[in-house]
């Protein structure tokens, strides 16, 4: 003796299927990661190729939505656009701010230069400098006095500024 389901459970059971199936589908809508460009500027291209047409470019900082990935591409929407963008020029968090030391006042400058110089005797002691600042075998010479005249050299906004501008000698 078989059983027959009633219509009422067919139609319970197909929207139970569709339920399902609309869920697994949109969950991997819902994981599609943000990817923000890390590069100066970010070419939408075509296809996952180097030599393919660009169909759009976006600018660092700008927000792309990931679809998919293949090997070291990623194919993003941005803004009305679907392309690949290489994974070397995104990144899942958005870029670092640009640090100029022309918009750092001196005491940042200073901790920073205290943290460089301390990283620099952390190093050096790891490459066999011993305290007497010399090289344990001998072969080479750190000129330490030099390395402080330089550090003590104080560079004025204007310099720093002039400097970028003009380059050297002129």
């Amino acid at each position: 003796m078989s059983k027959m389901l009633s219509p009422n459970k067919i139609v319970l059971h197909f929207a139970i299927c569709i339920l399902q199936f609309a869920m697994l589908t949109l969950a991997g809508w819902a994981q599609a990661a943000d990817l923000y460009v890390q590069s100066v500027k970010a070419p939408i291209l075509s296809a996952p190729s180097l030599g393919s047409p660009k169909a759009a470019v976006a600018t660092k900082g700008e927000s792309l939505k990931e679809i998919e990935k293949k090997g070291d591409w990623y194919k993003v929407k941005y803004k009305n656009t679907a392309g690949w963008v290489s994974r070397l020029l995104v990144g899942g968090k958005p870029p670092a701010r640009k640090v100029s030391i022309l918009e750092e006042t001196e005491e940042h400058v200073e901790k920073g230069a205290r943290k460089r110089a301390s990283a620099f005797t952390t190093a050096a002691a790891a490459r066999g400098l011993a305290e007497e600042r010399a090289r344990l075998s001998d072969k080479f010479k750190v000129d330490y006095n030099g390395v402080e005249m330089m550090e003590a050299i104080r560079i004025t906004d204007e310099e720093a500024s002039r400097f970028i501008q003009e380059g050297v000698g002129r």
